[in-house]
């Protein structure tokens, strides 16, 4: 009945419903947590994964917040160790905030962009990279509450006709618990990966994979009681094959983003230097 009553608590947090002049989470002693740190210090996809990571931390920031407190009585806040700590801490905070909102300024600004020449030319140049050392699949997974909902979901991929970006809007609306999931699943699956990069979850669903052909729908595959799963097979390239451009686009593309991260990386770091060393 408490935890009961503790999920609760946590859902109207997040949901933003109750008394919003006071915006306090959780209490240790004379620290408070705010709905804006919890909101700001955990992630998730769904709302089942919301509520999970939420009790989490609110657990964890008890327990953290309990020990600082004990430790303030011993004055090692005070103690010039402890400053310098604080103080390499923050800069190393502020640092990469900076770096964060500069990258994601020059993203904005395409800085990163790469375009199909660049994509072309790293293939001719280095065409052994492309040949796989194991089998690779280009494989989505779709995840469901119920079966009904996942044979739903088998039927609209095997009979959509419309455009992609109306497909996966639909995707998105027949299990509004996975709907993000599901939705990125669709784009993501398309990148070849080898098996031990799937992480599947059991032998029935590694056995699904196996048995199927690149324009193939899976069976749906009961995980639990509440969980199921279909797999929509895209591609596959057998070991000892070289990927074709198409089919290595999307990792060239990605090596190439990085590379040009490294260089506005570097750049940063050179005007940093200039000015103040």
């Amino acid at each position: 009945m408490k935890q009961l009553s503790f999920l609760v608590v946590v859902t109207l947090i997040l949901s933003g419903c109750g008394n919003q002049h006071d915006d306090v989470v959780a209490k240790s002693g004379d620290l408070q947590l705010t709905r804006d740190e919890l909101l700001a210090s955990i992630t998730y996809s769904s709302q089942e994964d919301s509520l999970t990571a939420s009790a989490i931390y609110i657990e964890d920031w008890k327990d953290l917040a309990a020990l600082y407190q004990l430790a303030l009585e011993k004055d090692l806040a005070g103690e010039a160790e402890s400053q310098l700590l604080i103080e390499k801490a923050t800069r190393q905070i502020i640092v990469q905030r900076f770096l964060d909102r500069e990258m994601e300024q020059a993203e904005k600004n395409r800085g990163f962009a790469v375009d199909s020449s660049e994509v072309s030319a790293f293939y001719r140049a280095f065409p052994d990279l492309f040949v796989c050392s194991d089998t690779e699949y280009g494989v989505s997974r779709y995840y469901f509450s119920s079966a009904v909902t996942a044979s739903r979901m088998k039927n609209v991929l095997r009979q959509h006709q419309g455009d992609e970006e109306s497909l996966i809007k639909l995707i998105g609306s027949i299990e509004p618990r996975y709907a993000r999931q599901n939705m990125d699943a669709r784009g993501k699956g398309r990148r070849l990966r080898a098996l031990r990069q799937l992480h599947l979850e059991n032998e029935s669903v590694e056995r699904a994979l196996n048995s199927m052909a690149p324009g193939e729908i899976s069976s749906v595959i009961s995980l639990h009681d509440s969980l199921f799963v279909i797999m929509e097979m895209h591609d596959i390239v057998i070991k000892g094959e070289r990927k074709s451009l198409l089919q290595a686009y999307g990792n060239i593309e990605d090596l190439l983003i990085v590379e040009k991260q490294k260089q506005y990386y570097s750049t940063v770091l050179e005007k940093a230097r200039k000015k103040f060393q």
